[in-house]
This record gives structure tokens, sequence and C-alpha cells, in this order.
């Protein structure tokens, strides 16, 4: 009887190598735990960063071409301040958002001609990233004075976008603003900063 218990009890390295296996299982879980919160609080804070900070937006129509094509995926900075001429503002429009190059700061005199030539204060600006110029679709009267506290804003293309040359749309007030553009994140072949 004696002789039977001993033949089924584990030898020494039966009983190591059981623990080492067991330790390697115990450090696996951990590892896989690990990379699970890990991940877990990454996406945590990049949705609070693109929620807070850094909202991604996706471009719809072709109102920014060519800088930003439909289907573009942009990152913005989340500031209704330190905006200046020139930049590329993401602004709520009633339920949609959209986004415009700012022309008009506030106090400028803007006027449009009938080619869609742009001059502020008098002075005729050179939009090189405006693809075509147009003064339509427009239902407002040049020239006009851009309010305290708004901006004018138009698309690069001109002929298809609504902006501040309709009523519609009007000037973009601060609280309208969701930030203003930093960078093309999407297409990974295009990206690069606006």
């Amino acid at each position: 009887m004696r002789k039977y218990r001993q033949e089924q009890r584990p030898s020494v390295a039966e009983i190591e190598g059981e623990l080492t296996r067991l330790k390697e299982k115990k450090s696996r879980n951990n590892g896989i735990r690990f990379i699970a919160v890990l991940s877990v609080l990454a996406a945590a804070m990049i949705i609070i960063l693109t929620n807070l900070w850094f909202p991604v937006l996706r471009v719809v129509g072709s109102s920014m071409q060519p800088l930003l094509k439909n289907d573009d995926i942009i990152l913005c900075l989340n500031t209704q301040s330190g905006i200046e001429r020139g930049d590329i503002i993401a602004f709520y429009q009633n339920d949609r958002v959209l986004l415009k190059r700012v022309v008009g700061m506030p106090g400028d005199m803007v006027d449009i001609d009938a080619s869609g030539v742009v001059s502020i204060n008098g002075e005729e600006q050179k939009e090189s990233y405006a693809s075509v110029l147009s003064l339509e679709p427009c239902d407002i009267e040049f020239p006009i004075e851009v309010p305290e506290n708004s901006y004018f804003v138009l698309g690069d293309q001109r002929t298809t976008s609504m902006d501040s040359r309709s009523e519609s749309v009007g000037m973009v007030t601060p609280e309208r603003i969701i930030g203003k553009a930093l960078l093309r994140a999407w297409p990974i072949d295009r990206f690069r900063g606006i």
C-alpha cells in the first residue's frame, strides 16, 4: 500500500515544473490584464481629449477644396479666442458643423466685387488658397462691416460655399465656434498641418 502511495506522488522535478507553469500563467494573465487596463485608459484619454480640447471632424462637401476634400478627417483646437484672418474654423450652423476660412475680423469693412475679388478695409486681398472666386451665392449687400465679436467667413471654393455671403449663415460669433482647424489627420498620405 505504501509503495502505491509513493508512486502517485509527483517528483520534485514535476512539482517545480508545475510551479513554473503556474508562475508563467499568472505572469501572462497579469500582462493581459495590464494591457486591457492600459487600453481602456488610453481610450478614455482619447475620448476626453477629443471632446474637451481637440474635436475631430469629418469634412463633408467641397466648399474648402483644394485644401480640404470630402471625407478628410481633421483635428481642431477647441478655442474661441486667438482666431486670426486666414484661419479655418469649425462652427455650428443650425444642426450642422461648417468649416470656413476667416476673412473678416471684428470691425473690418468687407467688400466683394462682381468677379469675386475680396477687399478688406479697401485693400484687395491676394487669396492663393481660393480655388474659384465668385460673388455668388450671395444675398447680402456689400460693402459690409463685421460687427464686434464676429467673423466674416468664406469657403475656398466660392461657387459651392454657403458662408457669410448668405444671411442664413451670416457672421460667426464666438459662441457658435467649435474650434480652429489644426491638422488633417486622414487620409494618412495627406497628413499635414492646416
